[in-house]
């Protein structure tokens, strides 16, 4: 795709606007709209946030993941904030994955195309898709699943209670059959990005007849369903929209740890970069 990547701490996000993003995705829609030869690569859109890129400082195969993305959008002002640091070109504005995903599916609503949700417990993703249909009635036999109890192991994923080859292949199957051109994944990170390149490859093998674009969404569903009421509109406009998710589920406190190792990461970087210009 012809959009612009800026590199922080070794991995790629897009930096460009969320028009120009949508843009580019709705071009690669409408051309592989009735491509059905299987010759087109499926899509993948990651939402890097600061705890992602921290995770991917410990463990290189997720980084290497991360940065097989064809479009990573920047979902947290911690990103934004460390492309004013690292980069000659910064990221102008967070582009929220939940607000993106509804942008997508709103998408395939006007394209009268079925979508696929897959994530969460007790009928979330269920949920999730029912309040889309309220709102995008032309949603065409869309489908949602609760996502699978997966775990990472050796930078490998694995499914309990069930075999990894045939739960995918299964799944690869069910969006051929419904046609769905788009699979939204909630199982938060690092396991939703281990699972969307699995079934990547899956869809790949089994020749599915036209193109998928895989959208990891974090929490995107207990917001759409209503089961968590996101931030208010000033807070996300300061940045402040991972204090009021600790606020509502303070069991997150360790997972925000990781954003003052991030801020330190970035400076140590930035005095790196510093100290070589000064030696050269």
């Amino acid at each position: 795709m012809r959009l612009n990547a800026v590199k922080m701490l070794g991995i790629s996000i897009t930096n460009a606007t969320r028009n120009e993003i949508l843009e580019e995705i709705q071009k690669y829609f409408v051309r592989t709209q009735n491509s059905m030869t299987g010759t087109q690569k499926n899509l993948v859109i990651f939402t890097p946030n600061t705890e992602q890129i921290f995770l991917a400082q410990k463990n290189p195969e997720f980084a290497k993941i991360l940065n097989q993305a064809d479009v990573a959008i920047p979902d947290s002002a911690g990103v934004v904030w460390a492309s004013t640091i690292l980069t000659k070109n910064p990221i102008n504005k967070v582009t929220p994955g939940v607000e993106f995903m509804e942008d997508l599916v709103a998408m395939a609503s006007k394209c009268h195309v079925s979508i696929g949700l897959i994530g969460g417990r007790d009928n979330l993703a269920v949920d999730t898709l029912n309040c889309l249909r309220q709102k995008y009635s032309l949603l065409q036999d869309s489908w949602a699943q609760d996502g699978p109890e997966i775990e990472i192991q050796n930078s490998e994923l694995r499914t309990k209670n069930s075999n990894e080859k045939i739960y995918f292949e299964r799944l690869a199957r069910r969006i051929g059959r419904s046609e769905a051109r788009i699979v939204f994944v909630a199982l938060g990170p690092p396991k939703q990005e281990y699972f969307i390149e699995q079934l990547d490859k899956t869809l790949r093998i089994s020749h599915c007849a036209f193109p998928i674009i895989l959208m990891s969404v974090g929490g995107s569903f207990d917001i759409i369903s209503g089961r968590l009421r996101r931030a208010p509109v000033w807070m996300r406009k300061l940045g402040l929209e991972w204090l009021w998710r600790l606020i509502l589920e303070p069991r997150r406190i360790k997972r925000q740890l990781a954003l003052i190792e991030f801020v330190w990461l970035v400076l140590r970087e930035k005095l790196a970069s510093k100290v070589g210009t000064l030696r050269s």
